[in-house]
């Protein structure tokens, strides 16, 4: 009896994280996707992903923060946008394609690049338009 108690619980203590990652399009909608220009004030580098913090300034003047899910740690460091990189930004204006939450939550994204503060172009998620490149030019 303790041994199936232990296999059981073994199984699901397993399965649990991979209850909480969703996909893409699961949350985000592709189709609802913009640049969104701020100055970036946090990255919070963990995992499963990364996140990204852009004070935004509203058509009224009033200043909205915006947050944006990133890929993972390890898939942003094999891009070359590892912590450091990322946080040379902070302080500064930078620009973020932002997809939009498909729950309607506002100001919440995913990103697939950002535009640093020194004009570097950095990819930092999926690429869901298929248009990466045109971020170049």
């Amino acid at each position: 009896m303790r041994l199936a108690f232990g296999v059981v619980f073994g199984v699901l203590a397993a399965a649990a994280p991979a209850f909480a990652h969703h996909s893409f399009s699961a949350e985000f909608d592709a189709t609802k996707c913009s640049d969104i220009t701020g100055v970036l004030t946090k990255v919070n580098y963990e995992n499963p992903h990364a996140y990204i913090f852009v004070d935004v300034t509203q058509p009224d003047g009033k200043v909205a923060e915006a947050t944006f899910q990133l890929s993972s740690t390890t898939n942003l460091k094999r891009g070359g946008a590892d912590r450091p990189t990322l946080m040379k930004s902070v302080g500064k204006q930078v620009t973020v394609r932002g997809c939009a939450a498909r729950t309607g939550e506002p100001n919440r994204y995913a990103s697939p690049w950002m535009k640093l503060a020194d004009g570097t172009i950095q990819r930092v998620g999926q690429d869901v338009e298929g248009n990466l490149g045109a971020a170049e030019r």
